[in-house]
């Protein structure tokens, strides 16, 4: 999937998605080493977003990698400013690592539908990580997600077409989720 991010609080992104975000492999050995040490492994205060996205605030056009590995979470996060402002986020590699639509659960859990754009739908090629079994999501909940998504309507905006949830059909709230 591909979200325009453009008007969403980046700090706030970047802390939620690192909230839901989980340690995998050798990424397990640093987070539990850091926590170990007294480290906050499972949240990112203010000071620590401003520095992670201080060349980001600075940088004009192109792709740019916000975070690879943070604290032995995979977050694969890589922000895409366009000549015309708009922000770009695809979710594959995020998803591939803590399990499909969980960058998707996150939007949900924090911003309201109608902040939530979407440029493209679905997974290209989507290459599903081998996962712990806690980070595999129940086909139940796979189908709410996918429903959300084709409970869709395209718009445009001044930086081009989108999909928005229609409210009157978006309104259901699913039981797993925290929104």
């Amino acid at each position: 999937m591909e979200f325009d991010i453009t008007q969403l609080d980046k700090k706030l992104l970047v802390q939620t998605l690192f909230a839901h975000s989980a340690p995998l492999r050798l990424g397990q050995a640093e987070y539990d080493f850091r926590k170990k040490l007294g480290d906050n492994v499972d949240g990112l205060t203010d000071e620590e977003c401003n520095e992670i996205l201080l060349e980001f605030n600075r940088f004009d056009t192109g792709g740019l990698r916000i975070l690879d590995y943070h604290k032995g979470k995979p977050m694969k996060l890589v922000f895409y400013k366009n000549n015309n402002g708009r922000v770009l986020v695809g979710t594959g590699s995020y998803d591939a690592r803590n399990g499909k639509y969980r960058f998707f659960e996150a939007l949900l859990n924090i911003f309201s539908l109608d902040e939530i754009l979407i440029i493209k739908k679905g997974y290209s090629h989507f290459v599903m990580t081998e996962l712990p079994e806690h980070l595999v999501r129940p086909k139940e909940q796979e189908i709410i997600f996918k429903n959300l998504i084709r409970n869709t309507i395209q718009k445009e905006n001044y930086f081009g077409k989108h999909w928005a949830f229609d409210e009157t059909k978006a309104s259901y709230k699913p039981p797993f989720l925290d929104f």
